[in-house]
This record gives structure tokens, C-alpha cells and sequence, in this order.
């Protein structure tokens, strides 16, 4: 779940440190007096209306954001115009201030920020970085046709100013009921019971959840009773002070002792193996992964288990295979990166031979792993505009193989693609969207429908019987709205999903409320 983004190989423009700024604060810039100004040579106060360009201002449009009363959560997209392949997402938050009228406190980003104009022309904010090295501003100044908010956006450190065009939206809660055709059965923990995480993945076996809950570790769950769920174990990151998260887990069984192992994929250390045979007391028993080049960190963002072999999604390296027979003596049977040194894997599913593989703007990558050392590539899809392969599931529908295929950014939906592998191989049959302004997440496929975590739009089933035309079947709204405590990020509401057909189960893990328990209607 990483901050949406979509980068070319550098520049000669591009230098090492703007590349490194846009990678890491991964939001944007406008500077200048008009719209084909650039920013000046070192930050500028970027307060004022003045200090933005004015192209696409409209005066009076602002009138219902600044008159709110109620706290407004927007989501925006930024644009490089000198980095087209470079977009970002982000959240800010405004909270009316005590004394009413048009003031406000606000948060970008997740962190505080200054309101320096707020009237029905202009809503300029500003923030300072902690360690006081540079800024990051937006002014949004007008409004298109679509209702859509418009604006400029500046980001400034070390003397250097990126510049940017920012879009977005007011995010509430969807018209509609809380939930049609899921039923909540019961949810445990979250950001209070679960301090120093947010809760990104689950998997399920054995009425045990065990949930990656980011930069607080491994949790256990005994889900027998979804009404009445209880802690069973809690295994820490090891690297709390570098920034560790857990970000991904899957379930292998050692045949030869049929001692149980989680797999989960850390930024800093690779591959974390824990054995979890006994839930209370969770043990490390190995680590795995390869360094980039250059890097001492591993970080493996997601991975996949299919039988005794894992494959990683490791964005600085590629696809790595290994033998878990024993997960506590992993062994590296491959690796295969993109030819073209494009993109970074994100997300990957493996059936039988064959990996799909979520390549972000390389697109999606189809390989044939039946010799795990020499993964052969079969083809890609990847014409679908300007966003992102983000995740994919793959499974028979109607006769014919299907994948779907997500995004992850601002304008992100799902996209039915055929991947049987003839003729249609990676035909694009049709799309289904929620609404441009909120992200799909992780995807599932069981029989005819797909399962999709949606992050602000909560749960989502849709049925592709006809993969020309995807409807929603079912819905649960696990997102609140602008309640405290949200609008830190565009990354929100579900993150993650697992599933259990025999007893119509969705296990979702959600960001803010932990574990969240469902019954899938027939």
C-alpha cells in the first residue's frame, strides 16, 4: 500500500535528489505568477494567492467549501507537467475552527498545516517540514465542469521548487445504505486496542486470523465466534526505530511436522518467517529476500504461496522465487525483473505455471514459471492510459480465464481482462468504478464475482457474469466519513481482504477499525 505514484526512468532533467524528494513526499508543487510560470530558484512564501499561478481560477467557486461547518476530508491528484509519468495522490483534511466563520485547522498529508487564505476565491495551505529544510503548498482556486475542485501545488526542499497541477474532491460517504447483501458479524481491535499500526492485510486458516497490521507487527485472532473475537498472539516488528512495517502475510505448513509458519513481507528485513504453531507465543524462525543493488534493506512489499513455493514482489529487485518446503531454511530457485528497467513490481497472483504480475506503469506482466530459474515472459497488458497495474487475481469465469485488474491512485477502478491464452490473450473486456476520487484496493475472485477492498468505499462484490458489463452485487461501507482520526491519508477505510467460500465469509482488514468479520448473502 504504497503512496500512489508512476515514474519514468530519470532525465537527464531529473536529477538524483528531485527524484529522491518526489519518491518520498510523493506531492507536488505550482509556483510563478501565471500558468507559464515556473517556480523561482529557492522557496518562496507560497501564503498568498499571488504567490500561485492563476490558470483555471474562477472567482466565487470555493463559496460551499469554505462555508463549510463540518469538517471535509478532500482527495487530490497532482500532475507534474515536467514529469507526465509522475502522479500523485494525497489527502488534506479541514476542520472548522472554534470561532467559526471561514478558518479553519487543517492536515496534509497526515500532518498539520497553516490555512493562509480562505475565501470563496481562493483556499491556499501551507506547510513547513519538521525538519525545517523546505515546503509544500497548494492554492485550489476553481472549479471544472464536472464539479471537480482545481488548483496549483508547490513542493520546495533544499533550495529546489517542483511545481504541479492539483484536481480532487470532497470525499463523503457514498448515498447509500451501509451495507446491501454483507452482513457485519463482528470486528476486533483496531487503532485504539492496536496502538502504532494500521491494519493492510489478513489471511484466515483454521478460525485464526493472522493480520499484517503495518509498523505494529503480526497479530493473532481467534475468529471462531465472530461476535465475541479475542487476541491470541502479537509479534512486534524488529525494526520499529527504522520504519519497519508488515505490510503482507500468507500461510505455509511444514509437511514434515505440520508446524504452521507465517510468511510476512517486511520493508527492512525481507521475509519474516514466524512460526506461529502456538498462536500465544509467535517465534521468528528465518528471514528471507535479495538486497537491491546497492541497498542493505530488503523490502518485500507482497508475496504469493502457491504449494511450497513463494514468490515475492520486491520493488527494487523483481519476482523472487523460493522453496519454502521448510520455511526455516528457504532456498532461492529465481529472479526475474522487467526488461525494460520500467516500473517496480507491486502486487502479484500465481496459479498453477503461470505468475500475473502488477508491475505499477510497466503494466501487468504474464509469466511462465514452470522453471522457476528462467521465468519466461508470455505478455503484457498495459494500454490503459495514464494509471497504474496496482493488483490482479485471476480465475475461470463463463469458459474463459479472467484477471481483474486495479489501480491504486486518484481515478483508480477495476478492469476485466482476458488472459486465456489465445487469441483474446490480454483483451480488455470492461471496467467498473465507485467514483474517481476514491481508490479500489486489493482484489479476490470467487466463481463469478470479485471481491474488492476499496479503501474509503469500504467492501465491494461485483458479479462478472458478464465481464462486458460488471455490476455491483454487495456492499459494506466500513469507512466512516470525516470522523476524527480520519483524513490522514488517501489511503483509507478496507486495505485488505481474505475469503471463505464454504461459510460465505469476507475477512477484511481495515485501516482505522482492524478486523471486521462479514457474511457474503447467496
Amino acid at each position: 500500500m504504497p503512496p500512489s505514484r508512476r515514474l519514468d526512468s530519470p532525465s537527464p532533467g531529473l536529477s538524483l535528489a528531485r527524484l529522491t524528494m518526489l519518491a518520498v513526499l510523493a506531492v507536488t508543487p505550482a509556483c510563478g505568477d501565471d500558468g507559464a510560470a515556473g517556480p523561482d530558484a529557492a522557496p518562496g512564501p507560497y501564503d498568498d494567492p499571488g504567490d500561485f499561478p492563476r490558470d483555471g481560477c474562477a472567482p466565487g467557486t470555493l463559496a460551499d467549501l469554505v462555508g463549510r461547518t463540518a469538517p471535509a476530508i478532500l482527495h487530490l491528484e497532482v500532475r507534474y507537467p515536467d514529469y507526465p509519468r509522475f502522479i500523485g495522490s494525497t489527502a488534506l483534511r479541514l476542520d472548522p475552527s472554534a470561532g467559526g466563520g471561514a478558518a479553519f485547522t487543517a492536515l496534509l498529508a497526515g500532518e498539520p498545516a497553516e490555512v493562509r487564505t480562505s475565501s470563496a476565491d481562493d483556499l491556499v495551505v501551507r506547510q513547513t517540514f519538521a525538519d525545517g529544510t523546505g515546503v509544500r503548498a497548494l492554492d485550489l482556486c476553481g472549479r471544472d465542469a464536472a464539479g471537480e475542485l482545481r488548483g496549483h501545488y508547490v513542493l520546495c526542499r533544499d533550495g529546489e521548487c517542483l511545481a504541479a497541477t492539483v484536481r480532487g474532491k470532497v470525499v463523503e460517504r457514498l448515498a447509500e445504505s451501509e451495507a446491501s447483501g454483507l452482513a457485519l458479524l463482528g470486528e476486533h481491535g483496531g487503532r485504539a486496542a492496536w496502538p502504532g499500526g494500521i491494519t493492510v492485510n489478513v489471511r484466515v486458516l483454521a478460525d485464526v486470523a493472522y493480520l499484517a497490521n503495518y509498523g505494529d507487527g503480526l497479530r493473532l485472532v481467534d475468529v471462531r465466534d465472530p461476535a465475541a473475537m479475542s487476541d491470541l498472539g502479537h509479534l512486534p516488528v524488529e525494526y520499529p526505530d527504522a520504519g519497519e512495517i508488515y505490510n503482507d502475510v500468507k500461510l505455509v505448513t511444514r509437511a514434515s511436522d505440520g508446524r504452521r509458519f507465517a510468511l510476512m513481507a517486511s520493508n527492512r528485513v525481507g521475509v519474516v518467517v514466524v512460526d506461529v504453531s502456538t498462536p500465544a507465543a509467535p517465534t521468528i524462525a528465518a528471514h528471507f529476500g535479495t538486497p537491491a543493488n546497492g541497498e542493505t534493506a530488503i523490502n518485500v512489499h507482497t508475496l504469493a504461496l502457491v504449494g511450497t513455493r513463494a514468490y515475492l514482489g520486491n520493488p527494487g529487485v523483481g519476482l523472487e522465487i523460493w522453496d519454502v518446503a521448510d520455511p526455516a531454511t528457504p532456498v532461492l530457485l529465481g529472479l526475474w525483473s522487467h526488461p525494460s528497467g520500467e516500473g517496480y513490481l507491486h502486487d502479484l497472483y500465481v496459479v498453477g505455471d503461470r505468475a500475473y504480475l502488477a508491475y505499477w506503469d510497466a503494466g501487468l506482466q504474464v509469466l511462465d514459471v514452470a522453471a522457476p530459474a528462467t521465468p519466461r515472459l508470455l505478455g503484457t497488458y498495459v494500454d490503459y492510459g495514464e494509471l497504474t497495474s496496482h493488483s490482479v487475481w485471476t480465475a475461470p469465469v463463463g469458459g474463459r480465464t479472467l484477471a481483474v485488474h486495479g489501480d491504486e491512485q486518484y481515478g483508480a477502478h477495476l478492469r476485466v481482462v482476458d488472459v486465456t491464452e489465445d487469441a483474446a490473450f490480454l483483451t480488455e473486456l470492461g471496467q467498473w468504478q465507485t467514483r474517481p476520487e476514491v481508490s479500489i484496493h486489493n482484489l479476490m475472485i470467487d466463481g463469478e464475482l470479485a471481491l474488492a477492498a476499496h479503501y474509503q468505499d469500504g467492501v465491494r462484490v461485483i458479479d462478472l457474469a458478464d465481464p462486458r458489463a460488471p455490476t455491483t452485487r454487495a456492499w459494506f461501507n466500513t469507512w466512516p466519513g470525516p470522523a476524527a482520526g480520519y483524513g490522514e491519508s488517501f489511503y483509507e477505510g478496507a486495505v485488505g481482504i481474505d475469503y471463505e467460500p464454504g461459510r460465505r465469509r469476507l475477512y477484511v482488514a481495515d485501516s482505522h477499525r482492524g478486523l471486521l468479520v462479514l457474511a457474503l448473502a447467496p
